[in-house]
């Protein structure tokens, strides 16, 4: 009987301490894939590798997107960092599309950086009118602030991309496409 008390004195004490606890504050060791949905027109289910490609659209109103190409520009004052980001929208449907996109990085310790209305100082990457059969690589771009922000990024990342269809001279701020794309460890460096 006393070792039943004492067992049931034990789990009440657990059950109370881990409902007060705080979270514990360790990162996780694993890369995480953040991908997030939205009432658009169309939102990924998993997050693609570096060089993996997607249609996004339907019909006649097709643009394939890709990865091109991740560059750090060198430091600024205070070891500020600016990470570009160029992504490939080809038009593959048969009318003109204009794009602008967002570009959000997360670490593998789930801290993002840029997103909507962030990147390129707020304004995105904005492409032309693109026609069919033709394709473009407009530049957009995070700032970091901080050695260490950039160091865990240099560990391994996720990109997402926010894609906005440019019909009028208003843009809005939901995102019709949402594209994630796996930057493998050491790509940004």
């Amino acid at each position: 009987m006393k070792n039943i008390a004492i067992l049931a004195i034990t789990v009440c004490v657990l059950l109370i301490t881990g409902c007060t606890t705080t979270p514990s504050t360790t990162t996780p060791s694993g890369p995480v894939s953040p991908v997030q949905t939205f009432p658009g027109k169309a939102s990924p289910d998993q997050v693609l590798p570096t060089d993996g490609k997607v249609t996004l659209g339907n019909g006649n109103n097709t643009m394939e997107v890709s990865l091109d190409t991740i560059e750090v520009d060198p430091s600024t004052d205070s070891g500020n960092k600016t990470i570009t980001i160029y992504v490939l929208a080809r038009n593959t449907g048969t009318t003109p599309r204009q794009f602008v996109w967002f570009s959000k990085l997360t670490n593998t310790y789930g801290n993002s950086f840029g997103g909507i209305g962030i990147s390129h100082r707020g304004s995105g990457a904005r492409s032309a009118k693109i026609p069919p059969g033709k394709g473009e690589i407009p530049r957009d771009y995070i700032e970091i602030r901080s050695a260490e922000s950039f160091a865990t990024l240099s560990k391994g990342a996720v990109l997402d991309v926010y894609f906005m269809e440019k019909t009028s001279d208003e843009i809005s701020m939901v995102p019709d496409y949402h594209v994630a794309w796996t930057v493998n460890p050491g790509v940004i460096r």
